[in-house]
């Protein structure tokens, strides 16, 4: 009856942190093909715009991080049949995903500050 329950909380968990990516990738549309050439930068609004691209990679791969990273978390705790080892590796594998998340938040944030500063 406990590993139900904790299976059910590991994929409630998962759910919960899963639900940023579904919205951020909906909201963000499909991603375009790289660019080839790379005009040179002659203002802020250019640097702005090479900011916003750069931080948007950054946040896709973050979350994808923190999709994988849950994910096998999610599949050692399953299979880990009450070895300590592996249980504890499943939590700090958690514990990794989060830190992910947490990063790819802040990277946001670091860019309206630098963008905002720039404006000034």
């Amino acid at each position: 009856m406990k590993s139900i329950i904790k299976f059910t909380a590991i994929v409630g968990i998962a759910i919960i942190m899963a639900l940023p990516l579904i919205t951020s990738a909906r909201a963000a549309g499909p991603l375009t093909p790289p660019v080839t050439y790379v005009p040179p930068i002659t203002s802020i609004t250019e640097v702005k715009g090479l900011l916003d691209r750069l931080i948007n990679w950054l946040q896709y791969i973050f979350f994808a991080l923190t999709a994988f990273f849950l994910i096998g978390a999610a599949f050692l705790y399953l299979t880990a049949a009450g070895d300590e080892d592996k249980v504890k590796k499943a939590k700090q594998m958690i514990i990794y995903a989060v830190i992910a998340m947490v990063i790819a938040l802040l990277a946001t944030a670091v860019n309206t500050i630098v963008i905002t500063l720039l404006q000034r």
